[in-house]
């Protein structure tokens, strides 16, 4: 099935007399125009750097460059998998756990992950053991951050020096009417489901009146949080301010920045040179077509 992402490049090809050639189910896009070859992979656009691209995808290094130039963003510490041999003589466990006795909760991922799979929040030994295992299993190394409690989430699309897009990533609620259970209120939601990460859930529980009940803790957008444009003119100049900052000191052309409120402050959670705007264009017409703009945009760019 063609993906909304797809469908964009497509019609943004046609539409500029570009050649599109898709490979490995569309994994692999080459554009030609004139006599100039370009590559999209996945949602990589042929604008930046190999190192600025490897340098996001490794989170703990992004956090390292980003925290050098005194960026706010979510501290990431490295553990790489006993398996590489570049695992410390004494193991991980005991550095794993010193965090862990340090911030009470912390988040467990693949460093390199995505889509928020095999992201983990633990808040005790055999929790934080379990995901070491389950990401090991995949992955070579894992990054482990403090857990923050998210007012907010935003991402913030950056193209060649200019915020493009923001739009806040929102978790599916329900709301108590002070008679109903919980469990009842989720079955007449949308959704109607809960996250298997969320544990045990007293669904017999009956909120207050107004009382909020998110349907999970993970802002992804492939876990069923919502995108919402954002048109607050001066928090729209206060993100972009730190997008911006993060994507010079990355040395990052086309980029989608995410950035959570915390009750301190604003901080950088990471920055994907993949800029992948699939549910953001899925969810109205209008979203589309802001979407195809900015693609539109980046794929001229790519032959300027």
């Amino acid at each position: 099935m063609e993906s909304t992402y797809v469908k964009i490049i497509k019609e943004v090809c046609s539409e500029e007399n570009i050649e599109l050639s898709c490979f490995s189910s569309d994994w692999v896009l080459m554009l030609k125009k004139e006599d100039k070859l370009r590559y999209i992979l996945a949602y990589q656009f042929d604008l930046n750097t190999a190192a600025a691209q490897a340098i996001c995808k490794d989170k703990c290094a992004a956090y390292d460059v980003l925290s050098y130039y005194d960026t706010p963003c979510v501290e990431h510490s490295l553990f790489m998998s006993a398996a590489t041999g570049y695992s410390p003589k004494s193991g991980n466990y005991k550095y794993m756990y010193e965090m862990l006795s340090k911030y009470k909760k912390i988040v467990v991922k693949p460093n390199e992950g995505a889509s928020g799979t095999n992201v983990y929040a633990v808040s005790n030994g055999s929790e934080l053991e379990s995901a070491v295992d389950k990401i090991f299993k995949t992955a070579q190394s894992l990054a482990i951050s403090p857990y923050y409690e998210i007012k907010k989430e935003f991402r913030v699309i950056v193209l060649n020096g200019e915020v493009k897009l923001v739009f806040s990533k929102e978790i599916p609620f329900v709301e108590g009417d002070g008679c109903l259970a919980l469990g009842e209120l989720i079955s007449k939601s949308p959704h109607g489901t809960l996250p298997e990460e969320l544990g045990p859930i007293n669904l017999s529980h009956v909120l207050k009146k107004g009382e909020i009940w998110k349907l999970g803790w993970k802002h992804n957008l492939a876990h069923g949080a919502l995108p919402h444009r954002v048109t607050d003119d001066t928090l729209i100049k206060d993100l972009s301010k730190l997008a911006i900052k993060a994507a010079d000191i990355l040395n990052i052309k086309f980029a989608s920045i995410d950035i959570i409120r915390t009750e301190a402050d604003y901080k950088i959670l990471e920055v994907n040179s993949g800029v992948m705007m699939e549910y953001f264009a899925a969810s109205s017409d209008s979203n589309y077509e802001i979407a195809k703009k900015i693609y539109k945009e980046a794929t001229l760019l790519m032959f300027s």
